[in-house]
C-alpha cells in the first residue's frame, strides 16, 4: 500500500519521471505529466505524451518492469517500483486532468524563478495525444536527499 505522505506528493504539483530498460539494460524515460493514485493505494496511472512513451511502452510490453519518481521543489522525492498493468489512450477528461498539473507546476515554478522561464519548461510539453499507463507498485523508497536516501519504505 502507497503510504499517505507518498499519496500527497504524487497529487503535486509534483515533478514526475518515468524510467524503463530494454532487455539490453538501455534506459528509457518520459515525463509524465499528471498522476493517479487507485482507489487500493497499490495501483498508478500516469499520463504521457504518446510520442514520447512509445519506447516506454515498448520496454514494458517486453519486460514489465518500472519505476517512477515524484519530488517536489522542496527537494522531497519518493520513488515507485513495479509491474506494468496496462496503457490505453488517454481521455478528454485526462488530458484536462493534465493541462492542470502542467498549470500548477508553473505556477509553482514561479515562485522560483520568473514566470517566463517557469512556463518555458512545461509549456512545450505536450498533451495530446497522450496515454494512460497503470502499473502495480511493489516497492516504494525515499529519494529526498540526505540520509535517508534510497531508503525502503514499508
Amino acid at each position: 500500500m502507497i503510504p499517505e505522505r507518498v499519496v500527497e506528493v504524487l497529487r503535486g504539483p509534483a515533478f514526475l519521471h518515468v524510467g524503463t530498460r530494454d532487455a539490453d539494460l538501455r534506459p528509457a524515460h518520459a515525463f509524465p505529466l499528471g498522476v493517479v493514485v487507485g482507489d487500493d493505494r497499490e495501483t498508478v496511472t500516469f499520463f504521457a505524451n504518446e510520442w514520447r512513451a512509445k519506447r516506454i511502452l515498448t520496454d514494458l510490453e517486453n519486460n514489465g518492469r518500472v519505476a517512477f519518481a515524484a519530488g517536489l521543489l522542496s527537494h522531497e522525492a519518493y520513488q515507485l517500483k513495479g509491474a506494468y498493468l496496462s496503457s490505453r489512450p488517454a481521455t478528454d477528461e485526462e488530458i484536462a486532468f493534465q493541462e492542470a498539473h502542467r498549470a500548477k507546476l508553473c505556477a509553482e515554478l514561479s515562485h522560483w524563478f520568473p514566470k517566463e522561464v517557469a512556463e518555458s519548461l512545461f509549456l512545450g510539453l505536450a498533451c495530446r495525444p497522450s496515454v494512460a499507463i497503470t502499473f502495480r507498485v511493489e516497492e516504494v523508497f525515499l529519494q529526498t536527499p540526505g540520509p535517508g536516501a534510497g531508503t525502503k519504505i514499508s
